[in-house]
């Protein structure tokens, strides 16, 4: 069976034609949405950030923001699409500055944690049998003062959830699923998702139960998949994009 991660999942359940051209067509795109490009970048700045932290250098909001500009610089490509024809690409160039500039200032010099890992892939199976596996890759894994784990993941989409919709979020619980799969000792698990658009966190705790619910439900997702032969598309608002 496939590995699967919680991209694929979504994908899926937006719509099951756009599942088969990308995962099981694997029909190639030549462009690149400038909110992606953005998002990549930021994360990239980000993850230099707290890796330099772990080598005990702290880097200044200039340095971090000339990293930001290098990285914009370095990957810009022709095939980059701008959907909302009244912005500019130097629009979103500046939204990331923004972006990075609260955040720096709102945790410098970063010292409430110590980071574990950043881009840290987890590989993993929600059964014992190891039919159902699992991949994902975490922003930044953490842990604090008092020994509490956290599964951070930086957004920089133009929507800000509800607390509700955080705590039904999948991605993370599966993240936490398959980090205390590899570190079995880890007990305590915060999930929180930093809204870098909004300056706002989120921040979540799973039961075993809901955790329990939601391997069951994922399991189910993922044999509805394995037995579908229709792949029929699902029409809304993302088609345009």
């Amino acid at each position: 069976m496939p590995t699967y991660s919680h991209s694929r999942l979504s994908t899926y359940e937006n719509c099951p034609l756009q599942f088969k051209l990308t995962y099981i067509d694997r029909i190639k795109r030549e462009t690149e949405g400038i909110e992606a490009f953005l998002g990549n970048r930021v994360h990239e700045a980000l993850k230099k950030c707290y890796d330099n932290i772990r080598r005990t250098k702290l880097d200044t909001l200039g340095e971090l923001l000339a990293c930001y500009e290098s990285l914009w610089q370095k990957n810009w490509h022709d095939g980059i699409v701008i959907n909302r024809k009244e912005l500019t690409a130097e629009h979103y160039r500046n939204l990331g500055r923004k972006m990075l500039e609260t955040y720096y200032q709102r945790y410098a010099p970063f010292s409430m944690d110590v980071t574990i890992g950043t881009e840290l892939m987890l590989n993993f199976a929600l059964d014992e049998a190891r039919k159902y596996r699992l991949t994902g890759l975490v922003d930044r894994l953490a842990r604090d003062p008092n020994g509490v784990f956290w599964i951070h993941d930086y957004k920089t989409s133009a929507h800000l959830p509800s607390q509700e919709e955080a705590d039904r979020d999948r991605q993370l619980a599966l993240y936490q699923i398959g980090v205390r799969k590899r570190w079995s000792d880890i007990q305590d698990v915060r999930l929180v998702w930093h809204y870098l658009a909004f300056d706002c966190e989120l921040v979540s705790r799973r039961t075993e139960e809901s955790l329990t619910e939601l391997v069951n439900n994922t399991t189910r997702l993922i044999d509805r998949i394995q037995t579908d032969i229709e792949f029929a598309p699902k029409e809304s608002s993302l088609c345009d994009w």
